[in-house]
C-alpha cells in the first residue's frame, strides 16, 4: 500500500502543475483625438489622418478574426474612400463602380504598380509588401488622388470628422504613436506607455496644416495628362 501510494505521489504531483493556469497577456488600450491646425485655427474636419503604433503586433493566437480585404472604389472619378491603411503583406482591391474605364496605378517605390485598363463593374486586386506611403491615381482621370499607407503594426485606423481613435489589446510596453495626414508636412511621433490591463492616457495630437498646397502629377509614363474632355459620357 505505502508503495502504491509513493508511486502515485510523482504522478499527481505533475497533474497539478499542468493544471495551474498562465498568466493572462499583458496588454492595455490606446486612444486619443487628431486635430487639423490650419493657421493657427482647429478645422472641424479631422477625417483620413492614419494613426498607427509602430512595430506593436498581437501576440501569437490572440488575433482577431480577418477583415475583409479593404476596398478603394473609382467612383465618380474620385477613389473612396480616399485613404486606405494595411499592414504590410495585406492586400486592397480596387474595383471600378463608374459606367467608364479606369487605370488604377502608383509609382511609389517598391509599392509600385499598375492594374491596367478596366471596365465597369470589374475589380482588380493589389498586394503591399513593404511600409510606407503609396500614391494612388488613374492614368485616365487627373482629379483622382488615394493613399494607401502600408504599415508594421496590427494596430493602425483612419480617423473620421471627430479624429478619434482607440486600440484595444496593445501589448504593454514603450511604444511609439504615429499620425500621418497627407496635408501635414511630416508624420507626428508620440512616445506612448501601455500598462498592463489598463488604459494608457489619451493622446491629443496636433497636425499644422497651414503650408498644404496642391500640386499636379504626372501619368504613369512620367508625362502631363491631355486636356480632358468637357462632355460626363465619355467612355474613358
Amino acid at each position: 500500500m505505502i508503495f502504491a501510494l509513493l508511486m502515485r505521489t510523482p504522478l499527481l504531483s505533475l497533474f497539478l502543475i499542468a493544471a495551474v493556469p498562465t498568466a493572462p497577456e499583458n496588454r492595455g488600450s490606446v486612444s486619443g483625438q487628431v486635430a487639423l491646425f490650419t493657421g493657427g485655427a482647429a478645422r472641424t474636419d479631422a477625417s483620413n489622418a492614419v494613426v498607427w503604433i509602430e512595430g506593436a503586433h498581437r501576440p501569437a493566437g490572440s488575433a482577431p478574426a480577418p477583415a475583409a480585404v479593404p476596398r478603394m472604389r473609382s467612383d465618380q472619378k474620385r477613389f473612396q474612400p480616399r485613404v486606405v491603411v494595411v499592414p504590410k503583406n495585406a492586400s486592397v482591391d480596387f474595383p471600378n463602380v463608374d459606367a467608364i474605364y479606369h487605370n488604377v496605378f502608383s509609382v511609389s517605390g517598391s509599392n509600385r504598380f499598375d492594374l491596367g485598363l478596366y471596365r465597369s463593374g470589374a475589380s482588380k486586386r493589389k498586394e503591399f509588401d513593404e511600409p510606407g506611403l503609396v500614391r494612388v491615381f488613374c492614368n485616365i482621370h487627373p482629379q483622382m488622388v488615394g493613399f494607401v499607407f502600408v504599415v508594421d503594426s496590427d494596430f493602425a485606423a483612419t480617423t473620421g470628422p471627430d479624429g478619434k481613435f482607440r486600440f484595444e489589446g496593445v501589448p504593454a510596453g514603450n511604444w511609439t504613436l504615429k499620425v500621418w495626414h497627407e496635408e501635414a508636412a511630416a508624420p507626428a511621433s508620440v512616445p506612448i506607455v501601455v500598462a498592463a490591463r489598463g488604459d494608457a492616457p489619451p493622446v491629443a495630437v496636433r497636425l499644422d496644416v497651414t503650408g498644404f498646397k496642391t500640386e499636379p502629377h504626372k501619368n504613369k509614363y512620367g508625362k502631363d495628362y491631355p486636356p480632358q474632355p468637357a462632355a460626363e459620357d465619355e467612355r474613358y
